[in-house]
């Protein structure tokens, strides 16, 4: 704002129009009015208090420009105890301690900032001894202390004494941009404070009441302000919706100033006049001002006002998700505040702080923005809707650890979506790797956790992992001893206990034999596939059974022995000379004995046995060696011929040769005549 003395700027803010009825200053303690917007602080009267505050707040982000009358009473030796200009935020009903408190001592000032014009001397405050001027914060005025932040200088360049009935112009103002306040006292430059207002003395808080307070304690003075309606004049860029009736402001002590162009003004001619815009502008209005001070400085300012239809906007809107039951939204203008924000929606769905709103519940909201009180409003609805899609996987109920794989890998077998996220985790067992696949390496319970990356929901798989590593149970298994008569014999009583941990029927058993004196496959029968093999020979045998699902194996060895007859001496082989063949159970069949072993069967001894019988003309009427009569194998003989048909009774002769590998080998012959009887 050029050329301007006098002229508060608050933003892009106008001063809020008041009804006819509706106070401009709130009065408290023994203040009291006096007319034509001067205040009485303190009548004189020991132990006064009083303070005066305006009713809107200013905005300590943009410069601030304040001027006032004080008068600080008659009595100079007997006077006290001053007045202070208050910045604070408690509301327009703080009021302080009395005294030399200057009604601004004490916890309801804490946040505050204030500039003392102090008219008594308070050693113990650090007060000179003239009537002074400090910059002071937080309920306390005393100079000593850390909240001191400029001064005590003395108030009248040229006079110690202002307790002396006259009016004394007064000053304040603020530079956000360069962090200073400056006072002046009767148009002069007094005092100069460097202080952060906004973040040093308000903790960021911007917005703040402005107005006066003072006291007297034991000695006493009628102490006045005088405060005009138009003390805030409207800044310097100002912003209004089309038909909305604002009121324009510069603070002209006589109320007259002169704005050009004169366009939608109520009177070109005074501190206030009421704008009026109309629709279709296209450009912003600039009004030029001019004015005389109270300091009888003229002055000039320039004021814009931006005529636009009011917008509002929700910023930050998003879906409820399994992340956050809670959204949190931020409606914005294209006005500058002060803004006042109205949510709406469902019954407890929406908690708000003015332009901050909490939305707990989905469904239709409507954010309603008030700018200056109901001068120009805009609306805006809109809609919070649920989002808890979950995303699933396919896991195998059960894993298994086997003697083949002593790991189990635990990954998804398909996701319903390729952007889903798994992570595993797990009570009891144990995890190798980690992201979306890693490997089981103990028994226990794993669940697998998908989430929808976009929304935060999730849902749980759990895999049983679960030992498949028992090795095959053998049990029994025998050989009956090897003879002459049983020379091969097969292992039985050998079972496998059953195990199904798959639950799909029991597992398939891998045979193996081997003889363990020799490492090979002599003497078992078959190899492999059976658990009851043929054994031809004495020794030691190992049976291997491997589970083909998991490779688990186990083994057990049978041992076969000779039996007590296994060599036979048949040199008392002995042949009989007569055969009964009449089908009497007697004699019926012919085969040698053994005269020494009665006991023990012949024929079950041999291994060769090559038989001809020849009839009385020397011809062969049976034999079982075949033509070059080899040798046979050991039988009975029933009397038939070669075509079995039965011989006719009658005087035979027999030659016999054979051999035997039970024990030793041996051999021999024998031949000698054949009766065969058939009565």
């Amino acid at each position: 704002m050029a050329m301007t003395i006098g002229a508060f700027i608050l933003g892009a803010t106008l001063p809020r129009v008041m009804a006819q009825d509706e106070p401009v200053y709130f009065l408290n303690g023994d203040a009291v009015v006096t007319g034509e917007d001067c205040y009485q602080l303190t009548p004189a009267i020991n132990t006064q208090n009083g303070s005066v505050w305006y009713a809107d707040q200013v905005d300590l982000n943009q410069p601030l420009d304040l001027q006032f009358t004080l008068n600080l009473g008659t009595d100079d030796s007997g006077g006290a105890d001053g007045i202070c200009f208050v910045l604070q935020t408690v509301g327009t009903n703080a009021l302080g301690e009395s005294g030399g408190g200057l009604g601004f001592l004490g916890t309801d000032f804490q946040p505050a900032f204030a500039v003392e014009f102090d008219t008594w001397q308070n050693s113990d405050y650090g007060d000179p001894a003239g009537d002074h001027i400090a910059m002071v914060s937080n309920g306390s005025v005393d100079h000593n202390a850390a909240t001191a932040i400029a001064g005590p200088v003395q108030a009248d360049a040229f006079d110690a004494n202002i307790e002396d009935g006259e009016d004394h112009e007064g000053r304040v103002t603020w530079d956000p941009d360069a962090q200073i306040v400056r006072v002046y006292f009767d148009c002069e430059l007094r005092l100069e404070g460097f202080v952060d207002l906004v973040d040093d003395i308000f903790f960021g808080q911007n917005q703040v009441y402005f107005g006066f307070t003072a006291s007297t304690g034991g000695a006493d003075n009628v102490q006045t302000v005088c405060l005009s309606a138009n003390i805030l004049g409207s800044a310097e860029q100002s912003y209004i919706c089309p038909g909305a009736e604002v009121q324009l402001n510069v603070p002209s002590p006589d109320g007259m100033a002169t704005w050009s162009p004169a366009d939608y003004l109520s009177d070109a001619t005074i501190s206030s006049p009421i704008c009026i815009p109309p629709e279709g502008l296209t450009e912003p209005l600039v009004y030029t001002v001019t004015y005389i001070d109270q300091c009888g400085i003229d002055v000039i300012d320039t004021l814009q006002l931006t005529v636009e239809e009011m917008e509002a906007n929700v910023v930050g809107l998003s879906d409820i998700t399994c992340l956050s039951d809670e959204v949190g939204v931020i409606g914005t203008s294209n006005f500058p505040g002060p803004l006042e924000f109205l949510w709406f929606g469902p019954q407890g769905a929406v908690s708000a702080d003015n332009a901050l709103a909490t939305i707990s519940q989905p469904g239709n909201f409507t954010l309603l923005i008030e700018y200056e009180d109901g001068l120009c409003t805009a609306e805006q609805e809109f809609t919070v809707a649920v989002d808890t899609v979950s995303f699933t996987g396919a896991f195998p109920e059960t894993g298994y650890l086997t003697c083949d794989e002593s790991t189990f890998p635990l990954v998804a077998e398909s996701l319903s979506d390729p952007s889903a996220s798994v992570s595993w985790s797990t009570p009891n067992g144990a995890i190798q790797g980690g992201g979306p696949a890693v490997t089981a390496t103990e028994t226990g319970l794993y669940t697998a956790t998908v989430t929808n990356p976009a929304n935060g929901c999730i849902t749980e798989a759990d895999v049983e992992v679960v030992a498949a590593d028992a090795a095959p149970a053998l049990s029994g298994g025998l050989v009956e001893p090897l003879t002459c008569l049983t020379p091969n014999q097969p292992v039985v009583g050998l079972t496998i206990g059953d195990y199904a941990p798959f639950g799909t029927g029991n597992l398939t058993p891998v045979v193996s034999w081997i003889n363990s004196d020799n490492g090979t496959t002599m003497g078992v029968s078959p190899a492999t596939g059976s658990i009851g093999p043929i054994i031809d020979a004495a020794g030691t045998y190992e049976v291997t059974v491997e589970w083909q699902e998991t490779g688990c194996a186990s083994s057990l060895t049978v041992d076969a022995v000779e039996g007590e007859d296994f060599g036979v001496d048949i040199s008392s082989l002995t042949f009989p000379n007569i055969l009964t063949a009449n089908n009497d159970g007697k004699n019926d069949s012919w085969y040698p004995f053994l005269s020494d072993l009665p006991d023990v069967e012949a024929l079950g001894v041999l291994t060769n046995y090559a038989l001809r019988v020849y009839n009385r003309w020397g011809q062969v009427v049976y034999t079982n060696a075949g033509n070059g009569f080899a040798s046979g194998t050991p039988i009975r003989w029933y009397g038939n011929g070669n075509g079995g048909d039965p011989l006719s009774a009658g005087a035979y002769y027999y030659v016999v040769d054979y051999t035997s590998t039970c024990g030793d080998s041996q051999s021999g012959s024998a031949e000698g005549m054949l009766e065969i009887i058939r009565e």
